[in-house]
């Protein structure tokens, strides 16, 4: 096969994995991650983080990892948190003070999305953007979801760039992702293990 073909069918088989997760070991996901993320062993990340005015997040769907939690906990830090917005073929982080309906509404792939009036953030002034992939492999080079949004936006930034945090599941990360020379890779990646992995090892 291709590396396309072969990228489709991972993202075919992740995809069916991660809508098996239910919405109670999701739920706890979320609230967990904060800790997780900020008792990360990562000495990098930790200096970045202290210092971080502005982090791009994203709004999960489809079983993606969610980081609503993680997104309440860096407001109450007094971070600037922004999200991602489709305009076209290109994506724009805007700020948000809040995750309800004065900051989103349901925009492009049936993903919440900062409402047209917020304005973009200058994509410079992001310190760190919290990752999310379909899958990643071991050095930490991302498979996205194939439209190439984020991709695109990080090649655009000029100067320094963002320290990229990579989240997922544990049944994400594999040797065998097929990867290509446009996409990006993670600094660092935070593996949350599942119940299908936990009901694995009890059996």
């Amino acid at each position: 096969m291709s590396i396309s073909e072969d990228k489709k069918a991972v993202r075919a088989e992740i995809r069916r994995r991660r809508l098996q997760l239910d919405d109670e070991f999701l739920n706890k996901v979320d609230k967990e991650l904060p800790d997780d993320i900020f008792s990360l062993d990562d000495d990098d990340f930790q200096v970045r983080l202290k210092s971080a005015k502005r982090i791009a997040l994203y709004r999960a769907t489809g079983g993606e990892l969610p980081c609503d939690g993680l997104a309440g906990a860096l407001m109450k830090m007094g971070k600037v948190c922004c999200f991602p917005r489709i305009e076209g073929s290109e994506m724009v982080f805007c700020d948000c003070s809040s995750l309800d309906e004065r900051c989103f509404k349901t925009g492009a792939f049936g993903i919440m999305e900062p409402l047209e009036s917020l304005p973009a953030a200058d994509p410079g002034s992001i310190d760190i953007v919290v990752l999310p992939a379909v899958a990643y492999n071991e050095e930490g080079t991302r498979l996205g979801q194939g439209k190439g949004f984020y991709d695109r936006f990080y090649a655009g930034i000029k100067g320094d760039k963002p320290f990229l945090l990579g989240v997922c599941y544990d049944f994400q990360i594999s040797s065998e992702i097929p990867v290509e020379e446009h996409d990006i890779t993670a600094d660092v990646i935070v593996a949350i293990p599942t119940a299908e992995e936990d009901d694995e090892e009890e059996e």
